[in-house]
């Protein structure tokens, strides 16, 4: 009996294994030298990288802390129009680092995800997990350091699409007489030099919010809220940082934000899509803004208004069936649907400043920088 054999061009293999998930890839470099290979090449790594950019992700990353005395980090994966927590396909996964204080997650992009080990300001421990590949990369010490009259820095992580590199900005603001000076002090660090520098461009002539820990990575850039120097009237703005030019821009939000206070604001990504959620507790409220076109003023829409019965605490993002997820003030996580203002609990404990949810996407990201973790 003849045997017929399927021949497929290598330009065409190529193609088929640079769209498929790392985990089958890692796989499959066991399958014949040449195979493993062209799955360990950095060609091939800066293909599938920018491949998976292109991938809608149908799944979200959630991070809570279970307790206070014990800090138990619990990271899992879930199908985004399916939140459920006790579902067989929702997957668990190991953390691999302790400390003496929570980890905060500084952002995440295409699924490598940047802690940073800060329960104070002067907290310097910076690290890049991927889960997908268990492959961590600590960061060296920052060239710019605290001195005796101290500092509280800025994070913003995000990847380069034109180099292929993900990139770190840290902005640095030295105290003095109790305030922080203008301009900050500017560091970015590149995962394909392993090194931190500084920026050619000048640096903002702005702060940035802290409140909410929160930055938004879209469009190329890490963005902030932030606020200029106090001149009678509060100005608040966001603050971006585009990760392939390495240049500061700040885009004007509506006008009745732009006198709110920016401690009462954060930025979340909503759809692709730059937005900013302003939080009024005298009213136990919070709005939703979407700039629909990014970078032009004229393009920001007001897409909720949220009074929630369960009580004001923080929203972490909006799902694809269009309901948000909201951390009540009993620190539980909800569901909460717009039109009937019902809400459906998803996890019934965890710290409030613990959660964090981002849309997650499997990478082969550090597979050549950093270390195995043991996990």
């Amino acid at each position: 009996m003849n045997t017929l054999e399927v021949y497929l061009p290598e330009e065409v293999v190529y193609q088929i294994l640079s769209w498929l998930p790392p985990k089958s890839l890692l796989r499959f470099r066991c399958v014949c030298k040449s195979w493993y290979s062209l799955i360990s090449s950095p060609n091939f790594i800066d293909i599938h990288t920018r491949n998976i950019t292109y991938i809608t992700s149908t799944r979200k990353l959630i991070r809570h802390c279970t307790s206070t005395s014990h800090r138990e980090e619990v990271y899992s994966v879930f199908f985004d129009n399916r939140w459920s927590f006790d579902r067989d396909d929702d997957v668990k996964i190991d953390f691999p680092f302790t400390s003496r204080a929570k980890y905060s997650i500084m952002g995440s992009c295409n699924g490598l995800i940047c802690l940073s080990d800060d329960a104070h300001y002067y907290k310097i421990k910076i690290v890049l997990w991927n889960p997908a590949i268990r492959r961590k990369l600590t960061l060296p010490l920052p060239n710019i350091m605290p001195n005796d009259m101290g500092y509280m820095y800025v994070l913003g992580f995000g990847f380069d699409c034109k180099a292929n590199d993900y990139k770190i900005v840290r902005l640095s603001y030295e105290t003095e007489d109790y305030c922080n000076k203008l301009p900050p002090l500017v560091e970015v660090y590149s995962v394909k030099t392993g090194a931190w520098r500084g920026i050619n461009a000048p640096a903002p002539m702005c702060y940035i919010s802290r409140s909410f820990l929160m930055q938004g990575f879209v469009n190329g850039a890490a963005h902030w809220v932030a606020y200029p120097p106090y001149c009678g009237q509060l100005h608040s703005l966001i603050l971006s940082f585009d990760m392939c030019n390495e240049v500061f821009r700040e885009i004007i939000l509506p006008k009745c934000l732009a006198g709110k206070s920016p401690w009462h604001m954060g930025v979340v990504v909503i759809q692709d899509s730059l937005s900013v959620v302003e939080y009024d507790r005298s009213f136990n409220m919070l709005s939703v803004w979407v700039m629909k076109e990014y970078f032009v003023a004229e393009s920001w829409t007001k897409r909720y208004n949220i009074d929630p019965e369960v009580g004001l605490g923080i929203m972490l993002g909006v799902l694809r069936n269009g309901e948000v997820l909201l951390i009540t003030r009993n620190e539980e996580l909800v569901e909460y649907d717009v039109q009937t203002r019902g809400s459906i609990d998803l996890i019934t404990y965890g710290k409030k400043n613990s959660f964090f949810v981002d849309t997650y996407k499997e990478s082969f990201a550090l597979l050549f920088e950093g270390e195995k973790t043991q996990i």
